[in-house]
């Protein structure tokens, strides 16, 4: 049985995905997991970057904005998920971390944080 922040965690990557989708991304890969890290979904945009992408969701702003909850520890985890992925795919793109802030429950608000973690590879 899935915990409720399990579900509300799958909520959020499931309409992260759809609105990537809607703007023309291809989602190459969702949960990719190494080590102690976890990539929500991995992309390709439209402009040619594969995109790291972090999804945090929250029903309501009461403990903070949701990219708020991307800590530090949070932010090498990710990193440190890519590195694996970039070197299983021998990957030779432009690269780049984004976030991916949700909020509301039935009119959700949907904020695309580009280079959220200030690098470009």
């Amino acid at each position: 049985m899935l915990s409720n922040n399990k579900k509300k965690g799958n909520f959020g990557e499931t309409a992260a995905s759809g609105f990537l989708t809607a703007k023309g991304w291809n989602i190459i890969e969702k949960n990719y997991k190494r080590g102690r890290g976890e990539i929500d979904i991995i992309a390709k945009s439209p402009d040619g970057y594969v995109v790291f992408v972090e999804v945090k969701y929250r029903t309501t702003l009461k403990f903070g904005m949701p990219r708020e909850a991307v800590t530090t520890l949070k932010k090498k985890a990710v990193i440190n998920a890519a590195l694996h992925f970039i070197s299983e795919h021998d990957l030779q793109e432009d690269m780049r971390f984004d976030v991916i802030e949700i909020f509301g429950e039935s009119n959700l608000t949907i904020n695309h944080i580009e280079n959220a973690f200030g690098l470009n590879w």
